[in-house]
């Protein structure tokens, strides 16, 4: 008799539980890097929506996820305004789940565009040997994360060449040619962001044929 009420009382718990959590916006897992396709006004506008869904659920993590990522995509365009907030939020979403490795690599992206926004040369090393760290720990715990690879193939490719992060760019954009292939969920422009990326990278190292080969296929698009 026991047994029969205790499985009753959890029953009721679990789906008491899964009322709530669909109840709550942006609690369930959600493709934040579909931001990636995202024009400014549209961006502009996702902040505004995130930020009224946060007073309605403070601290929530894939709420705060979702804002750091935003703000990461317009630091690509503005850092000294955006790349701090970015870091902000992403620590806060990153201390609130140390499993998500796309929160990790966003945040790493982050860091590093830190470096533009002070002159001490001291903090520019340091700013992006940190953000490298946490992408670079990402990959490995991660290797076949299309947003991961996607943040740290595009951070690598933005840094200057003497930090020799060249060959992580390489790596990141040919791995997710492979990726990208097996998943039908793909865009078009984020296949042609791809393959536009390997035939500059292929040019830079000599590599004339497979130049050839992926502006080819970024031009299918």
């Amino acid at each position: 008799m026991m047994n029969y009420i205790k499985q009753r009382w959890m029953i009721s718990l679990i789906t008491l539980l899964t009322g709530i959590f669909v109840a709550i916006p942006g609690l369930g897992a959600k493709n934040w890097h579909n931001l990636y396709d995202l024009n400014e006004a549209k961006l502009e506008n996702e902040i505004s929506n995130l930020k009224q869904q946060l007073k309605e659920s403070p601290g929530n993590i894939e709420l705060l996820k979702g804002l750091g990522i935003v703000y990461h995509f317009k630091a690509m365009h503005d850092i000294k305004n955006y790349a701090p907030l970015a870091v902000e939020i992403l620590t806060q979403a990153y201390e609130g789940n140390n499993k998500d490795n796309e929160t990790l690599c966003y945040l790493g992206s982050a860091t590093t565009m830190m470096a533009e926004t002070t002159w001490n040369p001291i903090k520019k090393v340091s700013y992006v040997n940190k953000g490298a760290a946490f992408m670079d720990k990402a990959i490995r715990r991660d290797p076949d994360n299309i947003a991961v690879r996607m943040t740290r193939g595009t951070n690598s490719r933005r840094l200057p060449s003497f930090l020799e992060r060249g060959h992580y760019a390489l790596e990141d954009f040919e791995h997710l040619a492979l990726l990208i292939e097996q998943n039908p969920m793909i865009t078009p422009s984020f296949k042609k962001d791809v393959y536009t990326n390997l035939a500059q990278l292929y040019e830079q190292n000599k590599d004339a044929e497979k130049a050839k080969k992926y502006k080819e296929l970024s031009e299918n698009f």
